[in-house]
């Protein structure tokens, strides 16, 4: 199981190579997990960046990630399965994760599991990190599956997928903060992903044009509500044309 206390910058093979030679505990098998950058900097302060660039380091030894920017979803990282410290500290382009960590969380990866950690603000607007599963299994004939997190500094939101078209066809679920929710949809050639918080559209909606059939899609919804700031990440993780 997935649990937290909370550009690829390596091929997967010497990743999981120099994670298997520290893990803080180890077990047998592998898993896979996206990093996903979804804190805005000008949630963080005025004079911020608002691309925020950070860099992110394991077990206190391998910079997995320099310069990763708001917005931007890493990954998939094959590695053994155990258990991993994650630090997450503002980018240092001369001595890449040097600085001292903004977010520190331990990660535990089990055999076979697929997962998303996303920087994100906490509902105290603070940067934390959050762990999500996500659900690799195959993905019913003729379907694509928007497997969505809700790791925005936002209360229960609206996800609204329609197909584009001339006839589009629409379909809708609410997500608590916190919570990931899966839903198959009938394969289109395109959609359109937005999200509503109390009837207003406060996300969106963004095109989704390069799904075949039995995709899979990650969206993250990430941001603060209060500033407006709420956006929609997404990435295909898997798709069968």
């Amino acid at each position: 199981m997935f649990t937290t206390r909370q550009r690829a910058a390596a091929p997967a093979a010497m990743l999981a190579a120099c994670l298997a030679v520290t893990p803080a505990v180890a077990a047998s098998g592998t898993a896979s997990f996206l990093v996903v950058h979804g804190i805005p900097g000008r949630d963080v302060g005025s004079t911020i960046d608002p691309a925020l660039p950070v860099d992110v380091l394991i077990n206190g030894s391998l910079c997995l990630l320099k310069n990763l920017t708001f917005g931007e979803i890493a990954g998939p990282f094959d590695v053994p399965a155990a258990t991993y410290t994650v630090a997450i500290s503002l980018a240092n382009p001369i001595s890449p994760c040097s600085n001292t960590a903004v977010i520190s969380a331990s990660v535990t990866l089990s055999s076979g599991e697929y997962g998303a950690v996303v920087a994100q603000l906490s509902s105290s607007g603070a940067p934390t990190a959050g762990v999500y599963p996500v659900d690799v299994s195959s993905v019913g004939t003729g379907n694509v599956r928007f497997v969505t997190v809700h790791a925005a500094d936002a209360p229960e939101v609206t996800v609204k997928v329609a197909s584009l078209g001339a006839k589009p066809e629409k379909v809708s679920f609410k997500i608590k903060p916190g919570d990931t929710k899966d839903k198959e949809v009938p394969f289109k050639p395109g959609f359109a992903l937005s999200i509503d918080a109390g009837g207003t559209t406060v996300a969106g909606p963004i095109d989704i044009n390069n799904a075949g059939v039995q995709s899979l899609i990650f969206a993250a919804a990430v941001g603060n509500a209060t500033s407006g700031s709420v956006t929609i990440l997404t990435k295909l993780l898997r798709s069968v044309f």
